[in-house]
């Protein structure tokens, strides 16, 4: 199938450029690493009696987890801006590569270079002492889980490039994660929160992405959660592949 054969091509290009460029990758891994050392050092002692959480280790694993995908995915809408201004984009769009191929590749390297992020993150919970309450196909899970939510959250940078091909503005669809971050359960349970500041946790997607993904590692095969943040992760995918989609029209259409 042509649509992915050229997808597997241009996703290899792209995994290609970040093993020319590791400076960005590492930029990538130590921020997640380096937040998630300093929150448990910090919160970590003190947890159990503040709001009874026993495992902040592992309660601080899913946002770590979370922030290593979302700056693996903030680096397609970069990429996707040098293609253009380089010109390669449209010569692309010039050969019978299909379209959606030329953006799927990009975000599906960063799916893969998500996937091998997380296990780091992991590896480095697990010697900090986190448990895991699923075990080994739990964190398969975890890991498979920020490798999907990557590949979904990079379509708004990758959106935004294409239609201003501003490196600057498609910079800002990894800003975007910063207060979706922040206003969910990221360093306390939801039942500690104001009142004002849970209805607003409790709309945002990424509260039950969170809570989905610290089922695996603190609560065990909860599938209510599970299936919330399995949905919450799809839908964020339909709605950012559908920019995604609606921008590459523009972009071929000379908009």
């Amino acid at each position: 199938m042509r649509f992915l054969r050229d997808t597997i091509l241009l996703m290899n290009r792209a995994l290609r450029e970040a093993i020319r460029q590791p400076a960005n990758e590492i930029g990538n891994a130590f921020i997640p690493l380096f937040f998630y050392a300093v929150t448990v050092g910090a919160v970590g002692d003190v947890a159990r009696e503040a709001f009874g959480v026993s495992d902040y280790k592992g309660f601080q694993l899913p946002v770590a987890i979370l922030q290593g995908a979302a700056g693996v995915a903030g680096g397609a809408g970069l990429a996707m801006t040098l293609d253009i201004q380089s010109g390669y984009f449209e010569k692309l769009l010039l050969t019978s590569t299909p379209r959606l191929a030329i953006v799927g590749g990009r975000m599906l390297a960063d799916g893969v270079k998500s996937v091998i992020l997380c296990t780091l993150i992991v590896a480095m919970a697990l010697a900090f002492g986190s448990g895991f309450e699923t075990g080994p196909v739990g964190m398969v899970a975890l890991v498979l889980s920020g490798g999907v939510f990557a590949l979904c959250y990079s379509g708004i940078g990758v959106a935004i490039a294409l239609k201003t091909g501003s490196p600057q503005a498609a910079q800002a669809g990894f800003l975007l994660f910063f207060p979706l971050l922040f206003l969910a359960p990221t360093f306390a349970p939801l039942d500690v929160f104001a009142t004002w500041l849970e209805v607003i946790a409790r709309a945002n997607p990424v509260t039950y992405i969170l809570e989905g993904m610290r089922a695996l590692v603190t609560g065990g095969w909860q599938w209510g959660s599970l299936l919330k943040g399995s949905a919450a992760i799809l839908g964020m995918g339909v709605v950012t592949w559908t920019m995604t989609a609606m921008a590459l029209r523009g972009r071929a259409a000379g908009g």
